[in-house]
């Protein structure tokens, strides 16, 4: 969350929890949290002594209390002072019909942007020095008596009772507000009691009512959102946002409930949260807000599926929210630096499931850059907004070599040291692929020729679905004597971001070939025709085309090259081919139409050499592709616009160019 601010005297303290959290046993975790509470330690001991003959009361108190330590937030009068602020808010909302329109989203900009930034950041207050006995008995009382009336999860193991329901925290910098009181009496007995209806489907209802709680659309991104009574009546918020307000919800009805994330993408920008309920010995993701399709992550995030609507999503590396700790690595280690980890490593409140959701390959990296002095560890990051992005750490061996665990397949890794901040290569780039194989990406002497119409990568699969959608029903037809004859193949899906490849039904050879369209537009990047492995050269596309773009033609449609994209009118719904010989056709492969991003501007290729390099720039070209050529093939490429003229976190991805055909990471 964006309003998480500490200082460093902070960053040291949460180091020293991590180290008692890895060393130490739960009494003297218990002794520690009491020490630290100073004169609020007396509050702490009647949480303990209400319970002393309760039984699993006494062990959910001491549980809460022994992993206390480490935890906070803000003051519930702390945000008052941002009374003005939300109610500004609140009055956009009102006034644009709670529609989420350019207005609307202008209006939410320039109070962010000119009104934020006056009310500052609340105090920040340890749990430890600041939970009063009261409210921490009415929250474990609350959680037992919901835990006992859900059906679904009263006979679920404690340990997960204690992590996933009891929790009166699940972020730091949250207010411990009453929102677990408020949720239970809204609504108990309504849900999770029994009535016929699946777990799945009781929470599908319990979201529902919440529907109208959405995305902000990154308008205002950072406005400060630290209770629930703030989210509700602001309505719109972030992924994080809607997450915790979930949590808290859920968890108020009994139901063992956490947020998972992926702190950075493989093949995207930025990261993302959602949801997991515990059902039955089983993680059950779903996304945490309302729409048609929620409980689709296990589904896209297994890192193998490329979903129709969706696109490709490759995940590094899963975490999920923990109240204990779970520290590990370089957080555990005396001699390593606070301030020489990256943050994700020093918080021990997450622990790893990446395996949830997909199969985890381990890999050895021998180290061949410079490794900084003294340095204990070295990290696998992922690209991601023009940053190397830290998503897991690895013992530096004596040999030079480092063994990085449970990594997610099909992504680009770059091997990287971290000091005061600083993120250094220590070896090349490489793609770990489908098959857990490793291809080392350098610059070998290798050089050819790339032609692009994008620079984002999987983004453009948002962009582009209507493209994509009209690949879906195009079917091939071998033609002879002038006459249609067998079927060859059908696509029955919408195309994707990369290719797709349909087998040929006949082994029968023809020279030409007829695609029927399913409607009167066409939009194709490139269609290839394969046999024995190899694209069949010379092939010719014949019809009459009405192209959208006067650049476009038709000839582009078969000419090997994915980035000479056609789009426009067919009459007669059909386009024929001449192979210019009888073919043994075995493969049809597709290239889908990209709207071009490159037709303003400056673009320079760059390619990874202990750091990006150049390898040249063109301008914008209005025929809707860049061509560059004497490029190092086997090294990591970007395509970078420098027409806009700022670096920041803009949308750039690197790619992979492997026999004339790139591929986006």
């Amino acid at each position: 969350m964006s309003s998480k601010r500490y200082d460093r005297r902070a960053v040291l303290a949460l180091v020293c929890w991590s180290l008692l959290g890895a060393s130490c046993t739960d009494s003297s975790r218990l002794r520690y949290t009491l020490e630290q509470a100073g004169e609020n330690r007396a509050e702490l001991e009647k949480v303990l002594e209400h319970y002393r003959d309760s039984g699993q009361k006494y062990e959910a108190a001491r549980f809460l209390i022994e992993q206390m330590a480490g935890h906070g937030g803000y003051r519930e009068e702390g945000i008052r002072s941002y009374a003005g602020l939300y109610d500004a808010y609140e009055a956009i909302n009102q006034e644009c019909g709670h529609r989420q329109t350019e207005e609307w989203g202008r209006r939410i900009d320039s109070l962010y942007e000119h009104g934020a930034h006056r009310y500052g950041t609340p105090d920040f207050r340890w749990d430890a020095k600041e939970l009063s006995a009261a409210y921490l008995i009415r929250e474990i009382d609350r959680s037992f008596e919901a835990w006992r009336q859900n059906v679904w999860s009263r006979d679920c193991p404690w340990e997960v009772f204690c992590e996933y329901v009891l929790p009166y925290r699940r972020q730091n910098g949250l207010v411990a507000d009453g929102a677990r009181d408020t949720f239970f009496l809204r609504h108990a007995g309504r849900w999770y009691a029994g009535g016929g209806r699946s777990w799945m489907e009781e929470t599908d209802s319990l979201l529902y009512e919440y529907r109208h709680l959405t995305h902000n659309q990154f308008h205002g991104a950072g406005m400060p959102i630290w209770d629930v009574a703030t989210f509700e009546r602001l309505r719109h918020g972030l992924c994080q946002h809607r997450c915790w307000f979930n949590v808290q919800l859920i968890s108020s009805l009994g139901m063992p409930v956490a947020v998972d994330f992926v702190p950075a993408w493989g093949n995207r920008n930025s990261s993302h949260t959602w949801n997991v309920l515990m059902v039955g010995g089983d993680s059950q993701a779903f996304e945490s807000f309302w729409d048609e399709d929620r409980w689709k992550y296990k589904r896209i995030y297994n890192n193998r599926s490329v979903d129709r609507l969706w696109g490709k999503f490759r995940l590094p590396k899963v975490f999920r929210y923990t109240y204990s700790r779970h520290p590990e690595g370089p957080v555990t280690d005396k001699e390593v630096c606070p301030e020489d980890i990256p943050a994700l490593f020093r918080n021990v409140w997450k622990k790893d499931v990446s395996s949830e959701y997909f199969e985890g390959q381990d890999v050895t990296v021998r180290l061949s850059g410079q490794v900084l002095e003294g340095a204990r560890y070295a990290y696998l990051a992922v690209f991601g907004h023009q940053q190397w992005h830290p998503v897991q750490w690895g013992r530096i061996d004596r040999d030079g070599t480092v063994t990085f665990r449970g990594m997610g397949r099909d992504i680009v890794y770059l091997p990287v040291c971290c000091s005061g901040g600083r993120t250094v290569p220590v070896a090349a780039p490489f793609q770990l692929l489908p098959d857990g194989s490793v291809r080392t990406l350098e610059v070998d002497g290798q050089r050819g020729q790339v032609s692009l119409r994008i620079v984002c990568g999987a983004p453009a699969s948002d962009d582009n679905r209507q493209n994509f959608a009209a690949g879906q029903g195009l079917a091939w037809y071998a033609l002879r004597n002038g006459r249609v004859a067998e079927e060859l193949c059908r696509q029955d899906c919408p195309l994707e971001l990369g290719y797709s490849e349909l087998p040929v039904h006949t082994a029968s050879p023809c020279r030409y070939v007829r695609m029927y369209l399913p409607g009167d537009t066409l939009a194709l990047g490139d269609v290839e025709f394969r046999t024995a492995g190899q694209r069949i050269d010379g092939v010719r596309a014949l019809t009459d085309l009405r192209p959208f773009r006067a650049e476009e033609c038709v000839s582009w449609l078969a000419d090997g090259e994915a980035a000479t994209a056609v789009r426009g009118k067919v009459s007669r719904r059909y386009v024929d081919f001449d192979l210019g010989r009888d073919c043994r056709i075995e493969i049809v492969r597709l290239y889908p139409y990209l709207e071009s991003e490159v037709t303003e501007g400056r673009f320079e290729l760059l390619y990874w050499e202990d750091g990006w390099k150049s390898a040249g720039c063109l301008p914008a070209s209005p025929c809707g592709y860049l061509t560059f050529k004497g490029v190092p093939t086997h090294a990591l490429l970007m395509l970078k616009n420098r027409s806009k003229g700022w670096e920041g976190r803009s949308s750039e991805r690197i790619f992979i160019c492997r026999n004339h055909e790139v591929d986006w990471e």
